[in-house]
């Protein structure tokens, strides 16, 4: 949110033909806002001390909630990267202003939350064929809540890699947890 009031209030109108771009990268992600620093803010002080290039924008977007105090929004950002663990923003200054984000922190953080929740699925599913070797997919899926498609590709899963074997039919048979893996 920060950042979209930022390329609103913080941007130059008067460079005719510019405009705000968002590009996406494999490594990052860069927000270019036209305009340079405003005169009077020199590159050591930016994000320490406030200089409106658009004030009555800026006070408009105070008064209507937008944004909650003027000078804060740099900190802010840099504190929520922090915050989750990501690489600061780095500025450029020329003509333009771009933040760049780091993707490749976005994408550790991703995949570590998607590798907790297949963890989390796998041991749901474990532990339904643990209390109950005879437990059928759409047992599992009413105990769980997850997904048949899922918990179908989960057990291939732990077919393949030798976790869980079938032993008899689909009706009828029941799994077997291999302890020796």
């Amino acid at each position: 949110m920060v950042i979209k009031y930022c390329t609103i209030i913080h941007r130059d109108y008067f460079q005719k033909g510019a405009n705000v771009m968002i590009e996406l990268f494999d490594d990052r992600l860069e927000i270019t806002s036209p305009g340079r620093l405003p005169k009077g803010l020199k590159v050591d002080e930016f994000g320490t001390r406030s200089l409106l290039r658009n004030p009555n924008i800026a006070n408009l977007m105070l008064r209507i909630g937008a944004i909650e105090k003027m000078g804060t929004g740099i900190q802010r950002i840099q504190k929520l990267m922090s915050d989750a663990g990501l690489s600061p923003v780095v500025f450029k200054f020329s003509e333009f202003v771009t933040a760049v984000f780091s993707r490749k922190a976005l994408q550790i953080s991703s995949e570590k939350t998607v590798e907790k929740t297949v963890e989390k699925t796998v041991e749901k599913i474990i532990n339904c064929i643990y209390d109950n070797p005879s437990v059928t997919v759409s047992e599992i899926q009413k105990k769980t809540g997850l997904s048949r498609r899922g918990i179908e590709w989960q057990i291939n899963k732990l077919k393949e890699s030798g976790i869980i074997h079938r032993i008899g039919p689909d009706k009828g048979g029941r799994w077997e947890i291999i302890e020796n893996q």
